[in-house]
């Protein structure tokens, strides 16, 4: 006895994609914290937004030292914890991302700054609110060449010593061979 041809798979269904900002609902920890910005980052300009659930802010690079002090010093922020400090290369600008957290109120900030700079990219370091940002600037340094005032080592980790270029960022010479490769994208913000 045959058995019936097994039936076709159903076509995969391709996920939508959602704009940053309207990932998630809002956490109840993250409501709270827009109200605590709002009071707490008083002259500061900054843009916000809801990325799964958490509060995300971008600023200007000239703020971040002052955002980052009076994120770790109010007492509705309170964020006693950097638990990263990274850079993005986006071709014609680069941004650095702030991951900080309240232990007390149970809440995440992340705090962007764009550097428009492309030649030469700097923000003021925040090793003097949390000293182990060092290790963080320094491996930012490294890899993407975005220097840190008020970062007195900012020696390579990975790299020798003699290394001048920067092996993450998007015109490094290592880049040129996958460009061709099926299914990688390449061009501004990839």
């Amino acid at each position: 006895m045959a058995s019936a041809p097994a039936a076709p798979p159903p076509p995969a269904v391709k996920a939508p994609v959602i704009p940053p900002g309207q990932r998630d609902a809002a956490k109840a920890s993250a409501v709270a914290l827009q109200a605590g910005l709002a009071t707490a980052w008083e002259g500061i300009g900054y843009t916000e937004a809801i990325n799964f659930g958490d509060l995300e802010v971008t600023l200007a690079p000239a703020d971040v030292f002052e955002a980052c002090r009076r994120a770790q010093t109010h007492p509705a922020l309170a964020c006693d914890y950097l638990m990263l400090l990274t850079g993005t290369d986006f071709e014609t600008y680069f941004e650095v991302i702030y991951h900080l957290y309240s232990y007390g109120h149970r809440h995440r900030l992340t705090i962007k700054a764009r550097i428009d700079d492309y030649e030469h990219p700097a923000v003021a370091s925040v090793t003097p609110l949390w000293p182990a940002a060092a290790w963080h600037e320094r491996e930012t340094r490294e890899m993407l060449g975005i220097d840190f005032p008020g970062n007195a080592d900012l020696r390579p980790l990975l790299l020798d010593d003699d290394v001048d270029e920067y092996p993450l960022r998007k015109s490094h010479k290592l880049v040129e061979p996958y460009a061709d490769r099926p299914g990688v994208v390449m061009g501004p913000g990839a």
